[in-house]
């Protein structure tokens, strides 16, 4: 692991330079590039060659129905499926109570409606995710979504995909699970590749050259954002040294293309911290650790405002009134483990990363609805005004179909 010790007496521009960014989409766009030309051109039998490449498998009907879910339900232990029950009903629970309503004035409202056709993507590199098959499906269920397909990599075998991903997919509102991966599994559904759907927008995590595939397809279908690795920033003060380690290691375990940050104006806290992951070793696999030394904890805000993380955890006394002070981050943590929101808080763990926070927020049913303004009257003064500005700007025959001459 990479331990890195900094002080906001440099500045925060040159803290934040520091930290840096650990990936870039660019780098990633040119070699997918021919992989979704390919797909686009060729259809599902590039799908298949790549998969075959890429993931050693390639299923001529990737299809799974909700007709064979049994199927996959039953090597899954009990404990497991009584987990995915309960995340399911609180995640839902969660996303229904952030459905927006109609609202409006006399004669215009603005109304939602949901995307008809949705693809999403569920990883399966180094390990299985039923955890982002709930929580990317469900808000999707959630808005109404009638069509989500679920891509997933491949295996061998019998059970074409992961079992525990299939059934927490369908048991959160999926349409279908399709065991395909991969930047040609994007490609795929963005162009209809049958036996694959033709979609609206595609969601959901995965790893850069997934990412890739989707900044190149976004036009002909919408994308929910370009999710890169994970970020914690850590605002500490008054809290034990191990509890910090703990909260950091929990997010550094996701990979050294991962980044965690830990801000504090107590250096005797960040002196225990780095005491504590120095007794670990070398720590191979994990994310670099920032510790930065700040003046105030109203610093430290300042610096993860500017930063805009991915998760952002708050280990203080107070930890609301900080957080306040925050103008951008996927998501807040006031002292519960991120753990916790990475798996059964309720809102999607699906999060903008490298600095996306800034404008927007995580993965939610805003994703799967459309904003569709109806205007069911006209007023008088209204219509009256809009001739004056159709005569202004030259259109005559919108001059015409409001009563003008």
């Amino acid at each position: 692991m990479k331990l890195v010790r900094l002080s906001t007496r440099a500045g925060l521009g040159k803290v934040l330079g520091e930290i840096g960014r650990r990936w870039s989409l660019g780098d990633y766009i040119e070699r997918v590039k021919p992989i979704v030309a390919e797909v686009e051109a060729r259809g599902y039998q590039a799908v298949m060659d790549y998969s075959l490449k890429l993931d050693g498998v390639a299923h001529q009907d990737p299809l799974i129905t909700r007709d064979e879910a049994h199927m996959y339900e039953e090597p899954l232990d009990y404990k497991l499926l009584e987990a995915i029950d309960k995340v399911v009903g609180r995640v839902r629970e969660y996303h229904k109570a952030t459905m927006p309503t109609e609202t409006g004035i006399k004669g215009a409202r603005l109304a939602w409606k949901p995307v008809e056709r949705v693809a999403i993507y569920v990883p399966g590199g180094r390990n299985p995710y039923p955890s982002t098959a709930i929580m990317t499906v469900a808000p999707a269920s959630v808005a109404g979504v009638r069509g989500i397909h679920v891509l997933t990599p491949p295996r061998k075998g019998k059970l074409k995909a992961d079992p525990a991903v299939v059934v927490a997919a369908f048991r959160s509102g999926a349409s279908g699970v399709y065991a395909v991966g991969g930047p040609q599994a994007v490609a795929g559904v963005a162009y209809g590749a049958t036996p694959l759907p033709r979609v609206d927008l595609i969601a959901g995590p995965g790893g850069p050259y997934v990412q890739a595939a989707k900044a190149l397809v976004y036009g002909v279908v919408g994308i929910d954002m370009i999710a890169g690795p994970t970020e914690l920033f850590i605002i500490a003060s008054g809290v034990e040294p191990g509890r910090v380690v703990l909260e950091a290691l929990a997010q550094a375990e996701h990979g050294p293309s991962s980044t965690v940050v830990i801000a504090s104006p107590e250096p005797g806290l960040l002196d225990g911290v780095e005491s504590v992951l120095a007794e670990m070793g070398d720590g191979e696999g994990l994310a670099p650790v920032f510790l930065v030394e700040t003046r105030s904890l109203e610093e430290a805000a300042e610096l993860a405002s500017l930063y805009a993380p991915e998760h952002l955890q708050v280990l203080a006394p107070e930890p609301g009134r900080i957080a306040e002070m925050v103008g951008s981050a996927g998501a807040i943590s006031l002292g519960a483990p991120t753990a916790y929101l990475d798996y059964a808080a309720g809102p999607s763990h699906v999060l903008p990363t490298s600095g996306a926070a800034r404008w927007r927020g995580g993965l939610s049913v805003y994703d799967f609805l459309k904003p569709v303004p109806v205007v069911d009257g006209v007023d008088g003064d209204l219509v009256d005004a809009a001739r004056v500005l159709a005569m202004y700007e030259g259109f005559k025959m919108h001059l015409r179909s409001l009563g003008g001459e």
